[in-house]
């Protein structure tokens, strides 16, 4: 803004400061320029933005009513028609040029509505495979979420199954540690029995044995003296041996179940 109270776009005002740079003669005042509107003398110093002359600009630039209407770049004249060659707006003079000459051309207007009605149903069908995509995805959601129902279910049964299996393990083992120490008290008490019939056994041998030695260290007289006793003790005497003989190893087997499926696994 001007001292004057009129309103340029800076470009405008620069161009019109040039000129009056030009014509020396007609300069007044030093840093001073006329107004291009009145022709009033104003100073470049007191030049003001107008805050609220810009606000009005932008918002007119952005109103549709008041957009500028689409021109050439190469002939500034209006892109009325449409070249379905090359698939772009053109103008008259386009239209005519060599370029353009041979092409099929269409009005603007109705390229825009054979185009519209073709976008709408490209749009259509974008929105049924979205759609489609959306069902697509639901269906495969709910089988995730089934199956990872399954896992779980299968998880907690692997869980519940061992934990069974570790229970089944814990009282075989009573059971078999209990079989082994019935056993071994079974064989032992015989063993022990065994034992001590043999040692009641030796020690009669040993008595025997003594008796016959004191008696064959007698005299000839007294040696023979009675001899019948001591011959017929000898001749019933007979080892006893043991009924049974004992184990080599425990009856009690340790075999615990699926042992060799479980090693075909490993292997």
């Amino acid at each position: 803004m001007t001292t004057c109270g009129h309103n340029f776009c800076r470009a405008c005002i620069q161009l019109s400061w040039e000129k009056a740079r030009g014509k020396k003669g007609r300069r007044k005042r030093k840093g001073s320029f006329p107004c291009p509107e009145c022709r009033e003398m104003s100073p470049q110093r007191n030049l003001l933005p107008n805050r609220l002359l810009t606000k009005v600009a932008e918002m007119a630039q952005q109103h549709p009513g008041l957009q500028k209407q689409d021109l050439c770049q190469e002939h500034h004249e209006p892109l009325k028609l449409f070249c379905q060659k090359d698939q772009s707006p053109i103008c008259v003079v386009c239209r005519e040029s060599r370029e353009h000459r041979l092409h099929r051309v269409l009005p603007a207007e109705e390229a825009v509505q054979g185009y519209k009605l073709k976008l709408e149903e490209d749009m259509e069908y974008l929105r049924e495979q979205i759609t489609r995509t959306g069902n697509l995805q639901a269906r495969e959601e709910q089988s995730l979420a089934e199956w990872q129902g399954k896992v779980k279910e299968r998880r907690e049964r692997i869980v519940l199954e061992f934990e069974k299996m570790n229970l089944y393990l814990v009282e075989e083992e009573q059971r078999l540690l209990q079989a082994l120490e019935t056993e071994e008290e079974e064989t032992a008490s015989r063993l022990r029995e065994s034992v001590a019939c043999l040692d009641r056994q030796g020690h009669s041998l040993e008595l025997l044995l003594l008796q016959l030695e004191e008696r064959s260290t007698q005299g000839p007289l007294q040696m023979l003296q009675d001899m019948k006793e001591p011959l017929s003790r000898k001749n019933n005497v007979s080892v006893q041996c043991p009924e049974v003989a004992p184990p080599t190893r425990p009856r009690t087997v340790c075999r615990v179940p699926g042992q060799i499926e479980v090693l075909r696994g490993f292997l």
